[in-house]
C-alpha cells in the first residue's frame, strides 16, 4: 500500500462518523480509532512513514471551528445521487441558494425506488459534496447548509 492510499484512507475515515475501522489489504493491517474524537491510527507496516502517521493536528482544528456552524445533509441510504428530478431540468439547489426545511435538496435511487431528500433546517447551501449520477454510501455528507 503506498502513503498515498493511506493518507486517501485516514482522511476518509477522519470524516465519516465511524468510531473504529480495520483493514487488511495484501501484507498490510490497519487499525484506526476515534476515542474522544481523535484519531488514532496504528499501521505495522515497514512501509509507513511518521510524517503519514502524524498529519498536523492545527488542520484539523481548523476545519472543526469551521463546520460547526454548518449543518450536515447526510445520505440516509446507500444508492445514486440524482441533483434534478429528470435530467431535462435544472438541479434541485445550487451552492449559495437559500432553502427552507422541508425542501427537496436532491434524489437518491437504491434499488429503483427514488428517495426525495428534504433539507432538514432552513440555511443556505454552502457546498455540495458529490456530483450527479455518483454512488453515495449511507451517513455520508452530500452537501452543507449554513443557518
Amino acid at each position: 500500500m503506498k502513503n498515498r492510499e493511506l493518507k486517501t484512507i485516514i482522511k476518509m475515515f477522519e470524516e465519516s462518523s465511524l468510531s473504529s475501522m480495520k483493514l487488511e489489504k495484501e501484507d498490510v493491517k490497519i487499525e484506526l480509532n476515534k476515542p474522544n474524537g481523535n484519531t488514532a491510527v496504528h499501521v505495522p507496516h515497514p512501509e509507513a512513514t511518521e510524517d503519514v502517521l502524524h498529519e498536523p493536528s492545527s488542520q484539523t482544528e481548523q476545519v472543526s471551528d469551521q463546520s460547526e456552524e454548518l449543518i450536515p445533509i447526510k445520505a440516509p441510504l446507500v444508492g445514486t445521487f440524482y441533483e434534478a428530478p429528470s435530467p431535462e431540468k435544472g438541479p434541485f439547489v445550487k451552492e449559495g441558494q437559500w432553502v427552507n426545511k422541508g425542501d427537496t435538496v436532491c434524489i437518491i435511487e437504491a434499488m429503483k425506488v427514488m428517495n426525495e431528500i428534504s433539507a432538514p433546517h432552513d440555511g443556505r447551501v454552502v457546498s455540495i459534496h458529490t456530483g450527479d449520477g455518483d454512488m453515495v454510501q449511507y451517513d455520508q455528507v452530500i452537501m452543507e447548509l449554513k443557518p
